[in-house]
């Protein structure tokens, strides 16, 4: 049996690593219900992204709307009836409500952005194949430094009829190699709690 050398065991370390970041996923932090909500699931929902950026803005909301109408749900972009670059406002908001009648409203903003740098040390490792059939070497892994960032947001659930929060969760998403990666796992999470809470109205 071919033992991988040092380079090459090196080689794939920094592989699966690259295939960790390029596959970002997104774990809830924080998840709040109010447990006194007693209204129908939402089939018909505005979605509204709050960004520094109208391009991240758009494509936050539109992929928002897509994902929710492949379950079947209604939902219209903020960009699509309230002023497009200017960010969306309270009355903004009640004025669209009222005119298209929205049941639910989700908010997602951006809470922050942490980086940080970790060390993982180098270790011994015992090895069956010594030189000449000895048995009990060792092989060394080096130690390595990986450079992490965690972007956090948070999405509200509101009762378009009564104004009032009935859902929020945040959220950290590690290494996001595009925004659009980052925007698909968010969506991805969200709608998965929101229909294990259910709170959507899917057919």
């Amino acid at each position: 049996m071919k033992i991988p050398s040092r380079r090459c065991r090196a080689f794939y370390l920094i592989v699966f690593i690259a295939v960790l970041a390029a596959c970002s996923t997104t774990k809830p932090t924080a998840e709040w219900r109010d447990r006194s909500y007693s209204g129908k699931a939402f089939d018909n929902i505005l979605i509204v992204g709050i960004a520094a950026k109208v391009t991240a803005r758009r494509a936050f909301e539109n992929t928002f709307v897509d994902r929710l109408n492949d379950e079947n749900i209604k939902a219209t972009a903020g960009f699509a009836v309230m002023p497009e670059h200017a960010q969306p406002t309270e009355a903004n908001i009640k004025a669209v409500i009222e005119d298209i009648h929205f049941d639910g409203v989700m908010v997602t903003h951006l809470v922050g952005v942490d980086e940080n740098t970790e060390y993982h040390p180098g270790v011994y490792r015992d090895s069956f194949y010594g030189y000449y059939g000895h048995v009990g070497g060792y092989v060394y892994q080096p130690g390595y430094y990986t450079r992490h960032k965690w972007v956090r947001l948070e999405t509200k659930l509101y009762d378009a009829r009564t104004e009032k929060l009935v859902w929020s969760m945040q959220t950290e998403t590690m290494d996001p190699s595009t925004d659009q990666k980052l925007i698909d796992s968010k969506i991805k999470t969200v709608v998965k709690r929101l229909k294990g809470q259910g709170l959507l109205q899917t057919n």
